[in-house]
């Protein structure tokens, strides 16, 4: 074999393969499925940090309503133990209701504190420079 023949060899292997590589179909097919392979591991992976997300939260919202009943039961029992220290049907609960009252107003006024302070505007501090 001559090297005229040889390097024709080499050169419709080349063009073969570089063919086969831009080959409208097969080119454009692999990338296609390339794509859409990617996007479909993007809709899983969403899915999956959505379905995460719903499990914590369905927790915490069971936790919550776990320790709303302890709280509830926990001062009714508390209302029950004074009515019955100060010898009276009322008073525990109007005690109980007094206390949750001030709990709840100065929750309140602690969070308007907070949402005060960040909604003032920030003063610029400048210096002149005589």
């Amino acid at each position: 074999m001559n090297y005229d023949e040889k390097a024709g060899n080499r050169f419709f292997c080349f063009k073969f393969v570089l063919m086969k590589l831009v080959e409208p179909n097969g080119l454009i097919d692999n990338l296609y499925k390339y794509v859409n392979t990617n996007i479909e591991l993007a809709k899983l992976e969403v899915q999956e940090r959505i379905e995460e997300g719903i499990k914590r939260v369905m927790i915490m919202g069971l936790m919550a309503i776990i320790a709303l009943l302890f709280l509830l039961f926990f001062f009714i029992t508390l209302a029950l133990l004074l009515n019955y220290w100060l010898d009276s049907s009322f008073m525990g609960f109007l005690i109980v209701t007094v206390l949750l009252a001030f709990l709840l107003g100065g929750a309140f006024f602690v969070i308007q504190r907070k949402e005060d302070k960040a909604n003032e505007p920030e003063q610029e501090l400048s210096i002149d420079k005589d």
